[in-house]
């Protein structure tokens, strides 16, 4: 078993500011170089903070990848709450669709350290296993919205239904992610979402009860 490369959490506001910005700073560097290239000592060096402080908290570079994505699954799983709460009942797909997808969306593309994580936690089980039990509830969640929305649709197709999706909008992010065109990034966000809100229509009006 991983042992939790915690050592301390901040307590002080003080010290809060001092982890927050060792967090912060990694995400930077993670992104600018790539989880594997980038050194603790160089967390430490951009974040204008000593080694020691940072071993104060972080065993090494792996606990503060955990505490970097700990921050950020809390963060998506706060938004992903408010958006499932959303009542779009009586909404058509192509309102509601953009309505549900958009903020989480958002929140990956303003998080583009987010999906790197995501393809360094290979290495780590314990990462995985924490970005996987946060993907899986979100596609547990909107497979019940799929369901409500489609109310004669059996339950295997309505999981096959939201891997699609899912497939769908991970291709969508990753070409972003290759992307520094703003039109196009925007463009493409708004065809993905009415493709997706027109899968449901067909899906929903197949298996009318």
């Amino acid at each position: 078993m991983e042992r939790s490369n915690f050592r301390r959490k901040p307590k002080q506001a003080r010290s809060q500011e001092r982890y927050d910005r060792i967090l912060d700073t990694a995400a930077n560097l993670f992104l600018e170089k790539g989880f594997d290239a980038t050194s603790t000592n160089e967390i430490a060096k951009e974040a204008a903070i000593s080694i020691g402080s940072v071993y104060q908290y972080f065993d090494d570079k792996k606990g503060i990848a955990k505490a970097l994505t700990e921050r950020y699954v809390k963060a998506l799983r706060e938004i992903t709450d408010a958006v499932l709460a959303t009542d779009v009942a009586d909404l058509p797909n192509q309102d509601a669709i953009p309505m549900l997808m958009a903020p989480i969306l958002d929140f990956h593309f303003r998080h583009p350290t987010f999906r790197s994580l995501w393809l360094a936690t290979e290495g780590s089980p314990e990462l995985r296993a924490s970005m996987e039990a946060m993907d899986d509830e979100v596609r547990g969640r909107v497979q019940k919205l799929f369901e409500d929305r489609a109310p004669g649709i059996p339950r295997e197709k309505a999981r096959v239904g939201v891997a699609v999706m899912h497939l769908a909008l991970q291709a969508l992010l990753g070409a972003i992610a290759r992307s520094d065109d703003t039109e196009f990034n925007e463009k493409a966000t708004s065809e993905m979402l009415e493709m997706i809100a027109a899968y449901v229509d067909k899906v929903a009006l197949e298996h009318q009860s």
